[in-house]
């Protein structure tokens, strides 16, 4: 699922929960490595790449590699601005 992180407010992301949000710090966004606990951020937001990362195209090692951390530079090294458009709803309903 898609969360909100800006770094401009003191490393905080943000996921809004229904009508409700939570805020996670950069702290809480790196605990969740693992293979079956999986979170990235990318273009200020984070994502939950736990379910996807099966099906990422360029192999779930990758997404690990990347857990818990901002991803953005890597991202756009590999990918158009398309494919956030593209997977972001597909992400949340893995």
């Amino acid at each position: 699922s898609r969360l909100v992180w800006n770094p401009e407010r003191k490393a905080k992301a943000t996921t809004r929960l229904a009508m409700s949000q939570k805020v996670f710090t950069l702290a809480e966004v790196k605990k969740h490595n693992k293979e079956d606990d999986c979170w990235i951020i990318v273009n200020g937001g984070v994502y939950d790449v736990t379910k996807f990362a099966k099906f990422h195209p360029g192999g779930k090692k990758i997404l690990l590699k990347e857990g818990g951390k901002d991803s953005s530079k890597k991202f756009k090294m590999f990918h158009g601005p398309h494919v956030l458009k593209k997977y972001d709803k597909k992400i949340e309903n893995w």
